[in-house]
């Protein structure tokens, strides 16, 4: 009872509502010397909502700019052209495939591993699963040495499939049997007109 007492005889000054409160009206803190927080319990509620409220709309912001920022990257190539939409790997900005993101960063210019890890802040290893495979499968990129140090481009020159229409053979000459049934006279046992060849036998003495 005397201890209560003491807190409500005993008052404090909040610095930001600046009235003088009783010692009950300030949270405990041990960290102080009166034990006491500095501000009172309602300027602090005050405080904490506005902190998570400006929090809030600072995510809320950033978000919209991430979601400004991938879509305008991820529509338009460096060079102007429209980005794929569709296909195996059909997904834009952030979620691009790592292929996707290394044959983009090449395409803008970057040729070592460590301008193409800048580029797309992937790892070594996601790197390297992509160069792999834009190089052995799809074959949209080519390497090389210079000075040392590998490099990679875009291959201009990608192989297509060779399709049925592409192949031209040629004709067959007259002289050329049509089939291998045409040549039974040359097949061994028979003569050129196609009788059995006669074998003479041993004739007694």
């Amino acid at each position: 009872m005397k201890a209560e007492a003491e807190l409500l005889i005993k008052t404090k000054q909040c610095p930001i509502c600046t009235q003088e409160l009783q010692l009950n009206e300030f949270g405990v803190c041990r960290a102080r010397k009166d034990g006491r927080n500095l501000y009172c319990k309602s300027c602090i509620r005050k405080k904490v909502t506005e902190s998570r409220r400006a929090l809030k709309e600072y995510k809320s912001a950033r978000k919209r700019y991430i979601s400004q920022q991938v879509e305008a990257s991820g529509l338009y190539a460096s060079e102007g052209e429209i980005a794929r939409t569709s296909g195996p790997y059909g997904r834009l900005g952030g979620k691009l495939s790592p292929v996707d993101r290394v044959r983009d960063a090449i395409r803008r210019g970057a040729r070592t591993q460590k301008e193409i890890a800048q580029d797309t802040k992937m790892g070594k290893d996601e790197i390297g699963d992509a160069l792999a495979n834009l190089l052995l499968w799809t074959r949209e990129i080519r390497t090389g040495v210079v000075d040392n140090t590998r490099v990679y481009f875009m291959n201009d020159s990608v192989e297509t499939p060779v399709s049925s229409e592409t192949i031209r053979i040629p004709r067959r000459k007259g002289d050329v049997p049509s089939s291998f049934s045409c040549l039974q006279g040359l097949m061994p046992g028979r003569n050129p007109e196609g009788e059995p060849e006669k074998i003479g036998g041993w004739v007694a003495a």
